[in-house]
């Protein structure tokens, strides 16, 4: 049995004294999962950078391994605003097992509660956002509403690829702050799960440096080493984490300043298993340039809510035969 999780009904969820569930999110048989892991070693340098996020991971990962969890942070990946000279890039973890660097979802996957997969269904995968206070960008103007609406376009968008029958599905989020990273290094957040790709909103972790998001990466590991049950040579994913950084002038009219649905179109790429594409190059002014252009290159150039045909075929590899991946 991999997983350690508790399996809390909304009934148990209000009992224990959580924020009510919003109604238009909620369902009577709803459930999420809380991980039990306490005490993680807190991250205390105030901002975190690229060559931070693998001691952010293994200051998680010390946390869950000694807590016996059925999953680690393997991999960060991040996008840059494309000034400061510095592309996005992928980071991995220093301590999880063999160090494969990519990972996918499992159709069906009984460890992935938080799906509905233990019930034997569905083949979806599913999404959750936070509508609290990490919602709302503390620059640019934009309320919990509008940046709502902004990532839900970007998951439909992925969603209407049509080269691929899996269905992106909403979980509720119950008014709680969503973000086990940040939790897990004492910055927020909560220690839960509530979906395969969360949205963790923009205040529990700033970022140094041009990082506009972060997509965090867990996978299943057995004795600490990643698990590979359909045998399909990638690890097993449990969920990935999303953060934007609170620095930005976020805005939400697709033409100027730092725009949210561009930059969560990117991010649920990752959480759809997409890694980075284009090559970047610096130009004679010393800017970036990636080419081709496209969703899933490792820097920010501006609006671009349009998936390019390479973003389009790197999503039709990883889901065109689900659930028969």
């Amino acid at each position: 049995m991999k997983s350690r999780f508790t399996v809390l009904t909304l009934a148990a969820i209000v009992g224990v004294g959580v924020a009510a569930c919003q109604g238009w999110l909620a369902e009577p048989e709803t459930t999420r999962t809380e991980s039990t892991m306490m005490g993680a070693p807190s991250f205390s340098s105030g901002t975190v950078d690229g060559a931070d996020l693998a001691s952010l991971m293994d200051n998680m990962n010390v946390a869950l391994e000694t807590e016996g969890a059925s999953y680690r942070a393997a991999i960060a990946e991040y996008v840059t605003d494309g000034t400061g000279g510095e592309a996005g890039g992928t980071v991995l973890s220093k301590v999880v097992g063999n160090k494969q660097l990519f990972g996918d979802f499992i159709p069906n996957d009984t460890n992935r509660e938080w799906s509905g997969a233990q019930d034997g269904g569905p083949d979806n995968i599913t999404y959750a956002i936070d509508r609290t206070g990490d919602a709302v960008p503390p620059f640019g103007g934009l309320s919990a509403a509008q940046t709502d609406a902004a990532i839900g376009r970007a998951m439909a968008t992925w969603d209407a690829v049509n080269c691929s029958d899996i269905a992106l599905t909403r979980n509720p989020d119950f008014g709680i702050d969503i973000g086990l990273v940040a939790f897990l290094n004492g910055l927020g957040g909560s220690p839960f799960v509530f979906a395969d790709v969360q949205h963790a909103g923009w205040r529990d972790i700033n970022f140094a440096g041009n990082i506009l998001g972060v997509t965090f990466t867990f996978i299943f590991v057995d004795g600490g080493v990643p698990t590979d049950e359909n045998g399909d040579g990638q690890p097993d994913v449990a969920f990935r984490e999303i953060y934007y950084d609170r620095s930005f002038n976020w805005r939400d009219d697709g033409v100027s300043n730092i725009d949210v649905e561009t930059v969560a179109l990117h991010e649920a790429g990752h959480g759809l298993s997409q890694a980075h594409f284009g090559t970047v190059a610096i130009k004679n002014d010393g800017s970036l340039k990636a080419s081709p252009r496209a969703v899933m290159n490792a820097l920010y150039a501006g609006p671009f809510r349009s998936l390019a045909g390479t973003d389009n075929g790197g999503h039709c590899s990883n889901w065109a035969n689900w659930p028969n991946n």
